[in-house]
């Protein structure tokens, strides 16, 4: 064999070892051999059944929930260009030299073996991925730990779907060659998830310096899974992932069986309501239904047959109220109307006869916003009974009231 052999070195090494992140930005990787990869020996859960809207993949309890945020993180955004930066370096230093001095079955081995590294790299997002989510519901790991965990899975990814573009590319130069087609479209499901819409916005929020934006949601893990939610707008935004509802090693469930007919099976009223996209991503069967006014995207496993990962996406105004209560404290009138499944809920505050405006509103502890001038605010509750306290702007204490949920 020719040069070609350090060039394949060096991509598989930076593929396959552990990145130097500074401390800060994820605190406890490592830190347990354990992993957390068969958390619960369970069925394979499936949707839970709500009336008038989408079917919503839930968690099992116990469930720990916690309010975080994203602001400009110095730590994250450093210890996120860090990996970018390390994985890049090494595919673009050498490789293309060695790789152009290769005969064709020299460069053929480099992508092969280059891309099973690759693979490998991705399991391990998920292990870190699972562990972190493991140790935040067993009360080892705070809120802000894990959202950091996931801020580097999220640099990470990245970096990786370069990786992936550029083995695509080099495929291209060898005759009678190419990577699985179907192999790449699952590798980029596994990566993409990683840089999912709150994900996203996390990492936007703390790299963009010059700005004292935050951006908040509410954590909920538990052994089997966890769940990241938020109001975007006018938008309520849900993702949950459920590892038990993932088998590597089982064959596909889907190779006699339609993945679209099965998931409008578990996700009747989004089927009927919206349009279909569909693509068969090796394993990954990603189904989405979606309208103007709600998304309902979710990866099923082929080796499950189960729903791995669910991303909705809903209008909070499409949302059907199944309970309303009003509380009167302090000369306020609070008007709560929930929404299904331990979903969003509206809080109205007025003074008997009109809305009063830039009313903070905390969970506990939290601070999860302000009324806006009709005197509302949407926020998205924990899934246990809870505080609710308001207090009316220019004034140092507020009113709390206990809230129950359904």
């Amino acid at each position: 064999m020719t040069n070609a052999t350090p060039a394949l070195l060096a991509l598989l090494l930076v593929l396959s070892l552990p990145a130097t992140t500074l401390v800060a930005a994820d605190v406890g990787d490592g830190m347990h051999s354990e992993p957390a990869t068969s958390l619960q020996e369970t069925d394979h859960a499936t949707p839970t059944d709500i009336e008038n809207t989408t079917n919503r993949l839930e968690l099992l309890d116990p469930v720990q929930n916690e309010y975080t945020e994203s602001s400009v993180d110095f730590g994250a955004t450093l210890a996120g260009g860090d990996d970018e930066l390390r994985i890049d370096h090494e595919r673009y230093v050498g490789i293309d030299r060695d790789f152009a001095e290769a005969d064709d079955e020299e460069r053929a081995e480099i992508l092969d073996e280059a891309h099973a590294a690759l693979g490998e790299r991705i399991e391990t997002l998920y292990e870190r991925e699972q562990t972190a989510v493991r140790e935040h519901a067993n009360g080892e790991r705070t809120g802000d730990e894990l959202r950091r965990t996931l801020l580097r899975n999220y640099h990470e990814a990245t970096a990786l779907l370069s990786v992936l573009d550029y083995l695509e590319l080099r495929a291209n130069e060898v005759p009678n060659y190419s990577l699985s087609s179907a192999q790449v479209r699952e590798d980029t499901r596994s990566l993409e998830i990683h840089r999912s819409p709150i994900q996203s916005q996390l990492a936007g929020t703390s790299q963009n310096i010059g700005t004292t934006d935050r951006f908040q949601f509410l954590i909920q893990t538990s052994a089997d899974g966890y769940r990241l939610s938020t109001i975007d707008g006018s938008n309520y935004v849900s993702e949950t992932t459920r590892f038990d509802n993932y088998d590597p090693t089982a064959p596909d469930q889907f190779s006699e069986r339609s993945a679209p007919e099965y998931a409008g099976s578990l996700y009747p009223w989004a089927e009927s309501e919206g349009s279909l996209a569909y693509t068969e991503a090796g394993r990954i069967h990603d189904v989405e239904f979606s309208d103007n006014h709600f998304s309902v995207r979710m990866f099923i496993d082929g080796g499950s047959g189960a729903v791995h990962r669910e991303i909705q996406e809903l209008s909070t105004t499409s949302l059907p109220i199944v309970h309303e209560e009003t509380h009167e404290v302090d000369g306020l009138e609070l008007e709560r109307r929930e929404t299904p499944a331990n979903g969003p809920v509206e809080l109205t505050v007025t003074d008997g006869s009109s809305a009063v405006e830039s009313v903070t509103i905390e969970i506990g502890e939290h601070v999860v916003g302000e009324t806006d001038e009709d005197g509302r605010l949407w926020y998205v509750p924990p899934d246990s009974s809870y505080e609710l306290t308001v207090t009316p702007a220019g004034e140092d204490e507020g009113s709390t009231v206990d809230v129950s949920n359904l």
